[in-house]
């Protein structure tokens, strides 16, 4: 049964505010990833690439982490709740996400704990940055088809 419209005007609120702050997570992310790239194609000091590196990782999964126990939760949750059926997108969306998690986490794991092969890093991160970017359209797409589309219907 569909909340209130007070019920899903707040709960819209709470999502957009919960996407502002991960969006704005996403955005440190592109610039720790930038910022290893340059390291790597500058071929500069493996300190600081492995410094670089380890802030970039840890970023990454905390990224990773909230958009799958917080943000998808919160958009299904908030679909559920308009009654809609915009959570069907969320079926179809959140698998073909959760298939690049397992890409991005292999990425972290060989490269964050001991940071010693430089040899594939640069073939990686690049192989990386698709990965990213499709995950990225597809979250786009899930946003704006699970909360964008309840803008108008929650007044804002």
């Amino acid at each position: 049964m569909p909340q209130s419209h007070r019920d899903t005007t707040q709960q819209f609120d709470d999502v957009e505010d919960l996407l502002g702050r991960w969006l704005k997570e996403r955005r440190v992310l592109l610039a720790r990833y930038t910022q290893v790239a340059t390291i790597v194609s500058a071929q500069l000091s493996l300190d600081g690439l492995a410094r670089s590196q380890r802030e970039f990782c840890e970023v990454l999964v905390d990224y990773i982490s909230a958009g799958h126990f917080e943000v998808y939760l919160k958009l299904l949750d908030e679909a559920e709740s308009y009654g809609d059926g915009s959570d069907a997108l969320a079926v179809a969306l959140i698998p073909a996400i959760t298939d690049t998690t397992e890409f991005i986490l292999a990425y972290e794991e060989k490269y964050a704990p001991d940071f010693d092969d430089t040899i594939n890093l640069d073939r990686d991160l690049s192989a990386l940055g698709e990965m990213l970017e499709s995950r990225f359209t597809l979250e786009d797409q899930l946003i704006a088809g699970l909360h964008n589309s309840h803008r108008r219907q929650s007044g804002n």
